[in-house]
């Protein structure tokens, strides 16, 4: 359920979950869908056929939320060590 940022082949399905403020602060042009946003309606936001790639700031936070996803048919993935290993 966790991947490396550089295996990630189709990087326009990477979604940053963190606040607007840390990802206007830093971030490497992905699409923001902060994390409650997301889990509110999923469904807004993915579809179930493709595969999403969710960073946070360290991995903890993508990795549960990877875990809520998928258990509601979503295919996601965690990037391993968030914004801090890229």
């Amino acid at each position: 359920m966790e991947i490396s940022y550089s295996d990630i082949l189709d990087k326009s399905k990477i979604i940053d979950i963190r606040s607007k403020l840390d990802y206007e602060d830093n971030n490497i042009g992905t699409i923001n869908i902060p994390r409650l946003v997301l889990l509110s309606d999923p469904d807004l936001y993915m579809n179930k056929v493709d595969n999403y790639y969710l960073l946070c700031e360290r991995g903890t936070v993508s990795l549960s939320c990877a875990r809520i996803l998928n258990a509601l048919g979503f295919k996601c993935y965690s990037i391993k060590g968030g914004i801090n290993n890229i």
